[in-house]
């Protein structure tokens, strides 16, 4: 029976191990870079990685800054462009990036993404404060989708992994990085990836895609009222995803802040495929184009007030 035992065993390992390997050449799944919080209480991405969306031909790279894309800095001329997954952009080449794609229509400009997977609204604002002060950009871009502002209010959805704003108490939650240990060993071990993306039994409702909540209005007006009232907007653009709630456009225009609504005209090829929302290169093209076009404006009105 030991015997058995042991053969049984080696024969799996074996397998594991075969396994693992077709997935790593064939690119079967995403490498998924690991994550830090730094001394902002920041999820940002450990500097020095790199590895291959599933089946892409060019390596991402996690640059010096904790974050994934375009991070060019200079002088009283850089424009943030901060976000969540959409502006990570992970499952498209850097190329199609926001700020490679702006960097043509604005040359004067330099661009520098700040994007990650999950960031709440609330957790952008934190991450354009910080930006402020390490590099004083001229313009802030928050590209925003509706869950953005959901995923903010903790009495809504609670999570431990996003910043959220308790409305009860008007209280900020810090997030803490989510099971650091078992995703590092789910994300290096391809065969345990590969079968938890195949086979999601433990994935969490509150991770199967977007929430459906009905429209409290008292809710998001407390969430952009404590917004308004403890950040500095001044040099923010909000980019309001094509799907979102025309009462969020609504209210946040209440409070007086520029904002930019995107406009897909409901064109599918914007989406990277049918079970994938994120932009493809050519919604991404789009979504630049739309945005040069308007942020021209801000900055075209910016300049005939200075010259008064």
């Amino acid at each position: 029976m030991k015997k058995f035992l042991v053969i049984i065993i080696a024969f799996t390992f074996i397998i594991v191990i075969l396994g693992d390997i077709v997935i790593r050449v064939f690119k079967l799944v995403p490498d998924i870079p690991e994550r830090y919080v730094d001394k902002h209480n920041i999820q940002k991405y450990k500097p020095g990685q790199s590895g291959y969306y599933t089946k892409a031909e060019k390596k991402w790279n996690v640059n010096e800054f904790g974050w994934l894309g375009v991070h060019n800095i200079t002088k009283d001329s850089t424009i943030t462009i901060i976000g969540d997954s959409f502006i990570e952009n992970i499952m498209n080449p850097i190329e199609c990036n926001q700020g490679n794609l702006l960097k043509k229509h604005i040359p004067d400009y330099s661009f520098f993404e700040a994007g990650r997977s999950g960031i709440s609204f609330i957790e952008t604002l934190e991450i354009s404060r910080i930006l402020d002060l390490e590099i004083k950009p001229k313009y802030q871009l928050i590209y925003l989708s509706p869950n953005d502002f959901t995923e903010s209010i903790s009495e809504i959805s609670s999570y431990n992994d996003r910043y959220q704003l308790s409305i009860d108490n008007q209280k900020l939650n810090v997030p803490k990085l989510k099971s650091p240990f078992f995703k590092k060993i789910l994300y290096n071990v391809k065969v345990l990836y590969f079968t938890y993306l195949k086979y999601p039994v433990f994935v969490e409702k509150q991770n199967k895609g977007e929430t459906v909540v009905s429209f409290d209005k008292s809710l998001y007006d407390q969430l952009i009222k404590y917004c308004s009232e403890n950040y500095d907007l001044s040099n923010l653009i909000f980019v309001m995803h094509p799907e979102m709630n025309d009462q969020i456009i609504e209210l946040v225009q209440e409070y007086g802040f520029k904002i930019i609504s995107l406009n897909s005209n409901n064109d599918k090829s914007w989406k990277v495929g049918p079970h994938d929302s994120h932009w493809s290169c050519y919604g991404h093209s789009q979504v630049a184009s739309q945005i040069a076009s308007k942020l021209g404006g801000f900055i075209k009105n910016e300049n005939l007030l200075l010259k008064k």
